[in-house]
C-alpha cells in the first residue's frame, strides 16, 4: 500500500492502574476496580479488552495505598483523533456493614503522546442533592451513584452534578502508533533543551 493511500491509523495503548491513595487510610475491608474505555465514533477497538474488573484488595504496609497493578491493553483503528479514548475507573468497596459501596470514579485521557507515562487521577464521587440525602449517606455508607457514569466523558449534561474529590488513582500508561506522522499528526513528545543550550 502506498503512504498516500492510507486513511486509518492504529493507536496501541498498554499499562496497568498501579494503586489508589486514600490520604485519609482505607476503612473499607476490600477494595476493587472496574475500568472502561470510552472512545468517539470514528473509532473502533482492533484488540484487546474495553473493560475489566480486579481483584479484591486490602492496604498493605501502607494504610493510605491500595495496589492493584491491573494490566490494561487495547489497539484501536480510527480516520481522526476527534473522540480520542478516555479510561473511566470505578473504585468500590466491600465490607459488612454496608455491603458493596462506591468510593469514587476517576477519568483520564490515554495518551496523545508516544512514551510511557505515569498519570494520577482525582478520585470524584456525586454528592446527594438533599441534607436527608447526605445524611442518609452517612448513615448507611452507601453513597449515591451515577446511573451512567460514561457521561464524566461527555461533559455535555455534567453542570448540574455535584462531586466532591476523594482521593486519587494512579496508572502507568505506554502508547505506540501506526500511520498518525502519515496523515498529518504529529504526536510525538516535545523535545526536552537544556538550560545550558539557551
Amino acid at each position: 500500500m502506498k503512504g498516500n493511500d492510507i486513511t486509518k491509523f492504529l493507536v496501541s495503548f498498554s499499562g496497568q492502574v498501579e494503586f489508589v491513595s486514600f490520604p485519609a487510610g482505607v476503612f473499607d475491608e476490600q477494595v476493587y476496580i472496574q475500568y472502561e474505555i470510552i472512545w468517539g465514533p470514528d473509532w473502533e477497538s482492533v484488540s484487546g479488552l474495553a473493560t475489566g474488573s480486579s481483584q479484591m484488595s486490602r492496604s498493605g504496609i501502607d494504610p493510605e495505598k491500595v495496589v492493584f497493578n491491573m494490566p490494561l491493553e487495547i489497539v484501536f483503528g480510527s480516520t481522526n483523533v476527534f473522540g480520542w479514548p478516555q479510561l473511566l475507573i470505578t473504585v468500590r468497596a466491600q465490607n459488612r456493614l454496608s455491603g458493596d459501596s462506591l468510593l469514587g470514579y476517576a477519568l483520564i485521557l490515554m495518551p496523545p503522546t508516544c512514551g510511557t507515562r505515569v498519570l494520577t487521577a482525582p478520585l470524584v464521587r456525586p454528592q446527594a442533592a438533599t441534607v436527608f440525602g447526605e445524611w442518609l449517606a452517612w448513615l448507611t455508607g452507601r453513597r449515591p451513584e451515577l446511573a451512567d457514569p460514561k457521561m464524566l466523558a461527555s461533559g455535555k449534561e455534567n453542570y448540574l452534578l455535584r462531586t466532591e474529590s476523594y482521593d486519587s488513582v494512579t496508572v502507568s500508561l505506554s502508547m505506540v502508533s501506526k500511520d498518525l506522522r502519515k496523515l498529518g499528526y504529529d504526536n510525538q513528545p516535545p523535545a526536552v533543551r537544556n538550560i545550558s543550550d539557551t
